[in-house]
């Protein structure tokens, strides 16, 4: 009884991935919305080191 609860619950998990794959999948998206801007005032104190190399 405990496998056909656990086997229903994991096959109703992937079917609904699935129907979410498929809609951002199917779904028209336009350039603005997948673009990320990032915005930076202050450039002195970015808090991020910069490694730059040469290969």
């Amino acid at each position: 009884m405990r496998n056909n609860i656990l086997g229903g619950l994991v096959i109703f998990l992937v079917v609904v991935t699935c129907l979410i794959v498929l809609d951002d999948i199917s779904s028209p998206k336009s350039q603005d919305e997948t673009a990320t801007e990032f915005n930076q005032k202050d450039t002195q104190s970015t808090g991020l080191a910069v490694i730059e190399t040469e290969d």
